[in-house]
């Protein structure tokens, strides 16, 4: 198998399955929502602001150092963890004694036990962030899959449990906290995955020079999104917060499946392919263009069908949130392009790259946020949105002058699939404007798309239609055998 097929190839067993746990982890969302009340929501959006922040000091950028290093030894992994758990301890300590202070500032409810409970969670981002790395060095996708099943399965019974009994709050601090603990134990129970923690100051100076660029890259690229919240929470009512953060988690929650199979199968072949620019090249052009034709119909079809998809699945109470993830599913449009790039970068060894685009980003979305503030909450998505389409080209151009993939490369590769989703989101806007219920809205539209996107697909003469069908069959074959 080339090095190209074996991407496509990974890539397709690896969504597959994020698939299956990802619809999981929907349902999850889907029934809590229901159950629970906004204001519950908004409060789970400012201590995941603050929580989640932080979290990415203890991770430190481990699992791509951990995918990126050559030699990786188990002294590496012992003082990657001793560090990991040493600064998960010194900011826990210091969230337990800010949390009053919190929530005093934001007035949102007693956000206090919450806080304190969540923070748990920084003790098992270092192991699971280590481990992760391993699974993925090792591409065993298997594992990962079988994980990530559990966890989500069992920690949302208990979240759903727990709404229905009435916990508020509580019920989103047990789905989250249980879910990353049932990881961390699931894979504690594999033997070489149990890690124990030490420190080896030769380990660290080799370790730590490409770890903390990735945190300086990864800590500048939440800081807009951290910024954000906090200020909404403060300057807006609970609700607005809540109708945002929802936008902004159910979009996410739509690219996962393809973000997760890039980060986990595209960085260790790249990383393989690090002195053929040539064929690595060719394998970035063909994830890009698997990508677009996959996830590029599916955002624009979330971003017109908003409305009517969440009257249905998640009630009258949510459709506010709507326009929201309307404006959210078009802002990740781009990012599944880049997010191939920066694998690129990760996989060259340069991460310096990302950390002066995410420096940028940050830059010009804190301005975009407080000219737009007092303008309303949807201005500042839309300034957001603004700000990522920039800056997702100026990507691009970095990434034609650092490994030669130019812009009409680029167009070439996503004018197909583009130019057939443009037609298919006017077609399924058109559904929306006959005014029916949303039910009957959300089908004809999921139906006129499907249709008239694999029409078209074949139409043009879509190359990646015909391989998106071998790959499948080929994974399915290999599977029963």
């Amino acid at each position: 198998m080339t090095g190209s097929n074996q991407v496509i190839h990974s890539f397709v067993w690896k969504a597959g399955e994020r698939v299956l746990v990802l619809g999981i982890g929907i349902l999850v969302q889907i029934i809590l929502a229901r159950l629970l009340l906004p204001e519950d929501f908004a409060c789970l959006a400012i201590i995941n602001a603050i929580l989640n922040y932080l979290g990415l000091f203890v991770q430190c950028g481990l699992s791509i150092a951990v995918v990126q290093k050559k030699d990786l030894t188990k002294t590496d992994l012992s003082t990657l963890s001793g560090i990991s758990l040493a600064v998960a301890l010194v900011l826990f300590v210091a969230l337990y004694f800010l949390a009053p202070a919190v929530s005093r500032f934001y007035d949102v409810g007693d956000l206090v036990w919450p806080i304190r409970v969540m923070g748990l969670s920084l003790f098992l981002y270092s192991f699971n962030a280590i481990q992760t790395g391993l699974l993925t060095r090792q591409m065993r996708f298997r594992t990962l899959f079988f994980r990530g099943l559990v966890a989500t399965t069992l920690s949302g019974i208990l979240g759903i449990a727990l709404a229905y009994a009435g916990f508020g709050i509580w019920a989103l601090v047990a789905y989250n906290v249980t879910n990353i603990l049932l990881v961390v134990v699931f894979m504690n129970l594999i033997p070489d995955l149990r890690i124990r923690p030490g420190y080896s100051r030769e380990s660290a100076k080799a370790l730590y020079p490409f770890s903390l660029k990735i945190l300086g890259t990864n800590l500048i690229s939440a800081g807009g999104d951290t910024v954000r919240t906090l200020t909404i929470g403060k300057v807006y009512s609970p609700s607005q917060l809540a109708y945002f953060d929802r936008g902004l988690s159910y979009s996410s929650l739509v690219t996962q499946v393809v973000n997760a199979s890039i980060s986990s199968v595209l960085l260790p072949t790249f990383s393989r392919a690090q002195e053929d620019r040539e064929r690595l090249t060719g394998m970035v052009r063909r994830s890009v263009r698997m990508s677009a034709f996959v996830m590029v119909p599916v955002l624009a079809f979330v971003a017109v069908a908003a409305k009517p998809l969440v009257g249905v699945l998640l009630t009258e109470k949510w459709v506010p949130c709507a326009v929201f993830l309307s404006v959210f599913c078009l802002l990740r449009i781009p990012g599944v392009i880049t997010s191939i790039d920066k694998q690129v970068f990760y996989a060259l060894g340069n991460s310096q790259i990302a950390l002066y685009y995410e420096a940028g980003l940050l830059s010009a979305n804190l301005v975009s946020l407080f000219v737009l503030i007092p303008r309303g909450v949807l201005a500042v998505a839309i300034g957001f949105t603004a700000v990522e389409y920039l800056g997702n080209l100026a990507l691009c151009l970095v990434a034609a002058r650092f490994y030669g993939y130019t812009l009409r490369e680029r167009w070439a590769d996503l004018r197909k699939p583009v130019l057939s989703t443009a037609v298919v989101a006017a077609l399924c806007w058109a559904v929306f404007r006959l005014g029916l219920g949303y039910l009957p809205t959300l089908l004809i539209q999921a139906a006129v798309a499907a249709a008239a996107y694999f029409a078209l697909a074949k139409l043009s003469r879509d190359e990646n239609l015909g391989e998106l069908k071998n790959m499948i069959i080929s994974t399915f074959k290999e599977k029963s055998q």
